[in-house]
Order: structure tokens, then sequence, then C-alpha cells
């Protein structure tokens, strides 16, 4: 995709950005908070990396990151400008993957349809069980990797064999899925390590009985695509006025902006994962419901799939979440 032009317009202004990949760097810098690391993870040199965070202030005439050479944190840091520009960056780079998903599976009816919500996929069952699903497959899955309110809607349409989703109301209740709860996380109000808001030092909770807590404070949270949104909106917006809050459309992406103490955010636990990045604060004073993780299989689609049903491929994915909760992803 390093060849993809990209025109952007605003204020009268179009810039061309050439290729893709200065978008994929960019966003990995953002994420991680670091050139080094981010040069790391995509396999490049970390002057590769520079340059193509240069390039995309010189076509958007904007600064996108604040170079912190001395002082306590270092490192970087998104601008206002840079804020704005992850956001849309995630949108672009996850319409792309989730074309080419579409297009693989328009090209392979006898593949494996599984939902994954992001937040399920990488930090519950992780890249290595991913990897195992697919080698028992025979490469034979297409992942859905999309917020669990837009998952349960294509669960309630049969479009998906089995997969994991999550939910904060009662069980999954769609006739003809078969779903069972195989863990539950709180939500906690989750802030930067290393730059923490001066409201929160020395807190030991965050209680949302306190009203003087939000002050000054900028919230940041998953679209409604996510089950994040559904259960913080409602407690958020009475709280704090619409222009303390940023919706973003994906979990990295609110990640970063936590990272840079541009925001604090209510995450499920599970979302927070190791990242020494971010610290978290049990919340009080209010009654948040838990982040439920069910499996779900389509036993519809098993009736209708090919050579005996898509059963084997359900029995699979059992198997593979199985061995990753024996080894301790759930506690």
């Amino acid at each position: 995709m390093t060849h993809t032009n990209v025109v952007v317009r605003g204020g009268g202004n179009v810039a061309s950005i050439e290729n893709i990949r200065d978008l994929e760097l960019f966003q990995l810098v953002a994420e991680l908070g670091s050139f080094t690391d981010a040069a790391s993870a995509a396999g490049v040199s970390q002057p590769t990396v520079s340059q193509a965070v240069k390039r995309l202030e010189s076509r958007l005439g904007a600064t996108l990151l604040q170079r912190q050479r001395f002082g306590a944190g270092g490192g970087l840091s998104l601008t206002a400008e840079g804020l704005i520009v992850v956001r849309h960056t995630a949108a672009i780079l996850g319409e792309l993957d989730a074309l080419a998903d579409d297009l693989d599976a328009a090209h392979a009816p006898d593949v494996y349809t599984v939902g994954l919500p992001p937040i399920i996929s990488a930090y519950l069952l992780g890249d290595a069980s991913i990897d195992m699903l697919a080698d028992r497959l025979h490469g034979r899955i297409s992942v859905q990797s999309v917020g669990s309110k837009r998952l349960m809607e294509q669960i309630e349409r049969h479009d998906v064999d089995f997969g994991a989703v999550a939910t904060i109301d009662d069980r999954p209740d769609i006739g003809g899925i078969q779903s069972f709860k195989i863990a539950s996380f709180p939500f906690e109000l989750v802030h930067s390590t290393a730059n923490p808001p001066d409201a929160l030092k020395g807190r030991h909770d965050f209680d949302f009985a306190d009203e003087t807590l939000f002050r000054g404070l900028r919230f940041v949270t998953l679209g409604d695509d996510f089950v994040h949104s559904k259960a913080v909106a409602e407690f958020l917006r009475s709280r704090i006025d619409v222009t303390q809050l940023i919706e973003v459309a994906d979990v990295n992406t609110m990640k970063a902006i936590i990272a840079s103490g541009l925001a604090v955010g209510l995450m499920a636990s599970v979302a927070v994962g190791n990242d020494d990045r971010l610290a978290t604060l049990p919340v009080t004073g209010v009654e948040l419901p838990t982040f439920d993780v069910y499996v779900f299989n389509d036993e519809t689609r098993d009736a209708a799939g090919q050579n005996g049903g898509r059963a084997d491929g359900a029995r699979a994915f059992l198997d593979v979440i199985g061995r990753t909760l024996a080894n301790g992803a759930n506690d």
C-alpha cells in the first residue's frame, strides 16, 4: 500500500499524502510514544519513521508531535493537531484492513468467520492464540475485528460462525446462538503514568460523587461500536460538558491519547493490560456495569455449512480459548 495517494481537504487547502505507509508509521509513533519503539515494531530504521512523520507534518502544514527532550516523562506527546490526525488515521487504516478481510472472505466461501473485538483479540486471546487457531483450521479464518456492538449486529444477522463478544447486559439471547460467559472485568479510571492530572495525584480511587474531580479533566471514549461507550457515556455526559469529551474509533488511539496526558478515560481493566504508560484507579461513588466476555457459536451456520457444518471450527476455537485461559489469560 506504499504507493496509495490520499487527498485531505480542509480550510480551503488540499494536502496530498503520497503513501499509506507514512500514516501507518505515524500511528505507531502515536500509540507507542517513541520513534525507536515504532521503528522496531515496523521493522524499519528510526530515521525512516522520523522522515515519515516530517513528511506528514509538511504535507498537512501542522506540527503533530511535541518532542520533549528534557524534564520528567520525556519522550513524545501528541499536539492538538496530532490528536485530530491520529483519530482520522486510525479510522482510515481500520477501513483498509476491513476491506482486505472482506475481499478475502468473498473469494473463499469456506473460510470460518470469527468475531473478535479488538480488546478481546489483543488482550484476552493474544496473537499467539489467533495463530494457533489459524493453524488448527489450516489458515481458513477471517477475523472480524470490530467493536462488540457492531459484532452483535452481525451475530443477529447470522453472519459470523463463532467467536467472543463483550456485553454489559445479560447473556446474549439470539435464536440459534449458543453462548456462555468466560470472563468479567471492572471498569477503571485510566490516566497517564508520566503525566497524571493534578486532581488525581496521590489519590487511591476516583470518586464519581466528588464533582470537583471532574473540573479541568478531559475524557476520551470509544465510539458507539464499542461496549465501552454504552457502559460509561451516560455516567460521563451527566457530569461533564460535551467539550470535555473526545471520541475516537479504536482502542490503541484511546490509549495513546491517555498516555500523552491529554485526557483520561474509563476502560475495562482487561484493555489496559500491562501497559506501563497507563495507571488505573478503582471507581467509587457510582455502580458501573462490568465488561462481560461471552464465547458464542452460531448453530444455524453449523447446519448450513459444507462437509458436515461448521462445528469442527467452533470446537477448535473453544479448545484454543481453553488453553489460553489455562495459561493464565484470565488471571
